[in-house]
């Protein structure tokens, strides 16, 4: 999913065991706000986030 500057991925991009580069793919981002599913460790996602300001995605009022 993308929403003008911001990149949400799902997906898991690097599956069950597997060595994982996580300076590489930080380094890699091209937008200012940026989330990935990496693996899934047991019923843990493994997630990447590199956000430069702030982010606005959810928020609650109340």
């Amino acid at each position: 999913m993308s929403a003008g500057k911001y990149e949400i991925h799902l997906d898991d991009k690097f599956g069950y065991s597997k060595l994982i580069d996580a300076d590489a793919e930080a380094n890699a981002c091209t937008v200012p706000w940026f989330n990935q599913t990496l693996t899934t460790v047991n019923d843990a996602l493994v997630r990447l986030g590199v956000f430069h300001g702030e982010f606005h995605w959810h928020k609650h009022d109340e």
